[in-house]
């Protein structure tokens, strides 16, 4: 069995809505439906600003992110949940993925990346030091194996 370390007990619990890759993962992507961020306009919406060098800008700006599946957007958790969250409208392939079990709080969640929470119900993951957009997208891809699919 597999002890966890004080860091891993640490990380907070967030949940987001993603596509689900045939592995059962998250599609790491950067339309607002996967794992990653729009560093560039989508439907003219833009996750993060960056500099004139192409870097994330650190003002609190990141990905999405909230406490629990029920407390993220109606238009975001899918139809299929219609039963367990009457509001539901979003799409029927998204799927509500977690990592973490820790207090949802301004906390380091993997390297190189921080959760900054800006409200009760939303927190954004956000890069711990100026880093490149490029870099940013792969942090946040190296956590692809940590999230899975919870719907309860």
């Amino acid at each position: 069995m597999h002890e966890r370390s004080p860091l891993e007990e640490a990380v907070p619990k967030i949940y987001r809505a993603m596509r689900r890759a045939d592995d059962g993962k998250p599609t790491v992507d950067a339309t607002g439906k996967g794992l990653g961020v729009r560093g560039t306009p989508v439907n003219a919406i833009v996750d993060v600003d960056l500099d004139a060098q192409g870097n994330v800008v650190l003002n609190g700006k990141g990905m999405s992110v909230g406490p629990a599946w029920r407390e993220l957007p109606y238009f975001l958790v899918s139809k299929r949940l219609k039963s367990k969250f009457p509001a539901a409208r979003g799409a029927a392939d998204l799927f509500c993925f977690t990592m973490g079990d820790g207090p949802f709080r301004d906390e380091k969640i993997a390297p190189g990346l921080a959760l900054k929470v800006d409200s009760p119900k939303h927190g954004s993951v956000v890069p711990q030091q100026r880093v490149s957009l490029q870099q940013f997208q792969a942090d946040l891809a190296g956590t692809r194996d940590s999230w899975i699919v919870d719907e309860v």
